[in-house]
């Protein structure tokens, strides 16, 4: 399989994971962040879909980093403080983790084997953006495993 086809594939299967957990979601700032993980990695495939189809390599970022990340702190005090209704949040951001971690060794991995220096940067920019997605993850991960060391009034 060509390596954009791949890529294509993995940011459909992300895209799907991530429109999944947003449904399973009670609270709608969790909804929220799965539902903006969606979005980009729709961005994602199009962005791909461009390269392979034109070898045009435009691409807007990633909003989810700026849109749901600016609010989650204000979002996890409200959670926490409320006490979070769902055990298997935690479970759910530890498998998109995992998610985000293997496309980011997927992407690494393409960058090195590409055979053009178009790809390698466009394989590269794929790398920062599932990059950013871990930041984000982790970020609601540690928040919701260790709510004390974040929000000691609660």
């Amino acid at each position: 399989m060509h390596p954009l086809d791949y890529a294509m594939q993995v940011e459909l299967q992300g895209k799907k994971y991530y429109v999944e957990q947003a449904a399973l979601m009670e609270d709608s700032g969790f909804r929220e962040i799965f539902q903006g993980l969606a979005d980009d990695e729709e961005r994602h495939y199009q962005f791909v879909k461009q390269i392979k189809q034109s070898g045009l390599y435009d691409y807007e970022g990633s909003t989810v980093s700026h849109n749901v990340a600016d609010h989650v702190d204000d979002h996890m005090a409200d959670v926490l403080g409320g006490g979070v209704s769902n055990p298997n949040y935690i479970t759910i951001y530890q498998q998109a983790l995992e998610f985000e971690d293997k496309s980011v060794d997927l992407y690494n991995e393409l960058a090195r084997d590409a055979t053009s220096e178009g790809e390698r940067a466009a394989f590269m920019m794929l790398v920062r953006e599932e990059e950013a997605h871990r930041t984000l993850l982790r970020r609601v991960l540690q928040t919701l495993q260790r709510p004390e060391e974040y929000y000691p009034h609660l």
